[in-house]
Order: C-alpha cells, then sequence, then structure tokens
C-alpha cells in the first residue's frame, strides 16, 4: 500500500481507515486471512491479543496471531468466497464468508487428511434449544430440517438463498427443551416429531435427596413434601402438571423455603387452580388458602413445641392422610 515519494503512501486517508479497524474494529478470536493473490490467501490466523503499537520510528501497529500452519497454501478463495475475487485493500470484512466456509476451506486444504480411526475420536458437539415448542420451528431450522436427518447428515446440499452448499456433520447434536405444561406442546409439527427422539423427564424427589438439601431445619423432608402435592396434583388434573424437582432445590434454611412455598409453588399452583379454591385446598389444605382462594401467610415465629405454625402446616401436608 505504500506509494513513492511518501512514507505513508500516496493515499494516507485510506492509511488511517485501515489503522482504525486494525486498532478499533478487529477484536480477539476473528479469523484473518492473508492476501496472497486475487484468488489466493497464503495464511489463516486466528486473533488473540489486543491492539498495541511499539513507539519506534515508523509506529508499527500489532495484535498478536495464532496462525494455522498445517495447511496447503496458497489457498484457493474463489469457491469460499462466493466466487468473489479479493480487493487490494489492506484490510476489510469479508462478507461474503461464513465461519462454516473458513471451516471447510481449513478442512479441504489440510496438509494430512484425517485417518478413519481419527474420524472415530471426534468430539460431540451440542446445540440447546430451550422451550423449542414456543419457537417458530421453520425459522429456527429453516432450510436444516432436511439436512438434520441421519442418514442426510454430512451431505451437502445447496442452499437456495445463498447458493452455497452446507452441510450438518455428524457430530453435531441438536436437543431441544419444551414443559408438557404448555398447551403449545401439541402442536409440534410431525416433521420435526420424527427427526427426533422423545425422552421424558419426569419429576424426580430422589435427585433432591442425592444432589441437594432434602432435610430443612433437621425435620422438613422436602421429598416427601414433593411427592405429596404431585400425588394430589395428579389426582385433581393431570401427571403433566406435576411440579418439578428444580423448585425443591436450593433451599438451604426455613427462610429460603417460606420465599420458594410462597412466591413459586403457591403461585404456581393457584395458576393451575384457578378459580378452583376446593382443589387448591385439597392438595395444601386450608392453613394456606381461604374459601375465596386468597393466600394465608403463616407466622415463622417458633411455638412451645419448637416448631412455627408455618412448619407444623409443611409437616402435615406429607404426615397426615386427610386434609382439610
Amino acid at each position: 500500500m505504500l506509494g513513492d515519494g511518501s512514507r505513508f503512501g500516496k493515499k494516507p486517508t485510506q492509511n488511517a481507515n485501515t489503522i482504525n479497524a486494525f486498532a478499533h474494529e478487529m477484536k480477539g478470536g476473528d479469523i484473518v486471512l492473508v492476501f496472497n493473490s486475487q484468488e489466493t490467501i497464503r495464511n489463516i490466523g486466528i486473533v488473540n491479543s489486543e491492539y498495541y503499537h511499539i513507539k519506534a520510528d515508523d509506529y508499527t501497529h500489532r495484535r498478536k496471531v495464532e496462525w494455522i500452519h498445517d495447511l496447503n497454501y496458497p489457498i484457493d478463495i474463489i469457491k469460499y468466497n462466493n466466487n468473489k475475487t479479493l480487493a487490494l485493500k489492506t484490510l476489510y470484512k469479508l462478507s461474503k464468508m461464513s465461519i462454516s466456509d473458513v471451516v471447510n476451506m481449513i478442512t479441504d486444504n489440510l496438509k494430512e487428511k484425517r485417518s478413519k480411526e481419527d474420524k472415530h475420536q471426534i468430539k460431540p458437539y451440542y446445540i440447546i434449544i430451550d422451550e423449542i415448542n414456543r419457537g417458530n420451528i421453520s425459522k429456527i431450522f429453516g432450510e436444516l430440517i432436511t439436512l438434520i436427518e441421519q442418514d442426510k447428515r454430512g451431505r451437502g446440499a445447496i442452499l437456495p438463498y445463498s447458493k452455497k452448499e452446507f452441510k450438518v456433520p455428524s457430530n453435531l447434536y441438536i436437543i431441544g427443551t419444551m414443559n408438557t405444561t404448555d398447551r403449545s406442546i401439541a402442536a409440534i409439527d410431525t416433521a420435526l416429531r420424527r427427526r427426533f427422539t422423545f425422552v421424558e423427564i419426569e419429576p424426580d424427589a430422589s435427585i433432591i435427596a442425592k444432589y441437594d438439601n432434602p432435610i430443612i431445619n433437621d425435620h422438613i423432608d422436602l421429598t416427601k413434601l414433593m411427592n405429596n402435592i404431585n400425588g394430589k396434583i395428579i389426582e385433581k388434573y393431570d401427571r403433566d402438571h406435576r411440579i418439578g424437582h428444580a423448585y425443591f432445590m436450593g433451599i438451604v434454611s426455613l427462610d429460603s423455603l417460606y420465599w420458594t412455598w410462597y412466591y413459586k409453588i403457591l403461585p404456581l399452583l393457584s395458576e393451575y387452580f384457578y378459580n378452583d379454591t376446593s382443589a387448591l385446598i385439597d392438595i395444601v389444605g386450608s392453613s394456606f388458602f381461604d374459601n375465596y382462594g386468597n393466600v394465608k401467610y403463616l407466622s415463622k415465629a417458633v411455638k412451645e413445641n419448637g416448631f412455627s405454625e408455618f412448619e407444623d402446616e409443611i409437616m402435615a401436608l406429607y404426615k397426615e392422610q386427610n386434609h382439610g
């Protein structure tokens, strides 16, 4: 870029723009392709440092880069860059190229191709889509809905919009989560159902006992409390509306149980049994709801028996057979 007659070139503005992009627009993790010709590059690297410059006579501007050496350079970039050649400008973004294009370029130009044994040792990668049934499935997957099928993995397909070849590798696993209480779960498209394996994760009180704190204040058993409430929910509603064990995890004291009970569990039950006060009372007793469905806040003050009113009523939920 340097021209005759000036140490800064004939177009110092262009040089200034390049330095500004190098210092302020480029960031760690960016991929750098080094120009070799309009059709080829001579190196690929990943930026792994912040911008800095050396205050010598030429004020050298620098970023550290980890270069990928084990490739057959120079690499023809045309087919990876949407059939576009490179410009001569010093530093600019390749807007026609995606990360998957760079991955393909590296894979295609490895000096040593992976053996069959190496391929068996490829690590699995996961994409997790939370509450997948709440999204627009066609927008989430788009043209990938076909490519994620097991027998289509690793096969290239030309995408209709970008006109680029794309493939979904066999070591990529897609996990979608959904809550059975959502009414939208019934609307899951058949095309999506046949491309996924469905595994039900039920509420499991044993997880609390194994990984968390199941006993509060040495006498309140959260596993029994959870199982008792869920048994009654099945009777009054259905199995899909049972309370998950996550609601009862992370409770470390009576105060945190009190907060969870009044601000998570009771509001959830009130939503399940909206305008059905008798069902609420059948599940948690009349000590926590009045006849109009209003929440009754019990005291945490310790009584003569060594327990608070709140503790007595919580324990009564799973110690007694009849409530009301």
